[in-house]
């Protein structure tokens, strides 16, 4: 199987930018006060799963089940690490939030390439 290594590095710099801000005392809580707790992860966790999507150059099945896993993975990191931050909270209701935000972008991307099978064509090359 083959795939996209940029990509993945690529998702995995933004994730750790991504919890390098919420790890900054009180820029989590401006933030989300700002922008909103949802709309914050959505728009995060939509991004990396249109990432991990695209990292693997296979079926759409499998390209499906890899970003759901990936971003269940990475959502359980993400609160994982909250829960060590005194100032932060883990929440299993984000986690939640973030694999659905994936299923629906997995979901659409999928959609999307079975509608347009030039679109699934140059996915696997």
């Amino acid at each position: 199987m083959a795939w996209r290594p940029w990509l993945f590095g690529l998702l995995l710099l933004f994730f750790a930018f991504m919890v390098g801000i919420g790890a900054l005392p009180g820029k989590a809580e401006s933030l989300s006060a700002r922008f909103g707790d949802k709309l914050l992860h959505m728009l995060a966790y939509g991004l990396m799963a249109a990432a991990c999507f695209h990292v693997l150059r296979t079926g759409i099945a499998a390209r499906a089940a890899f970003t759901l896993g990936m971003i269940a993975l990475l959502g359980l990191a993400d609160e994982s690490i909250q829960s060590l931050l005194p100032y932060r909270n883990a929440s299993l209701s984000d986690w939640w939030f973030d694999i659905g935000t994936a299923a629906i972008v997995a979901a659409a991307l999928a959609l999307f390439s079975r509608i347009n099978p030039s679109m699934e064509s140059h996915a696997k090359n």
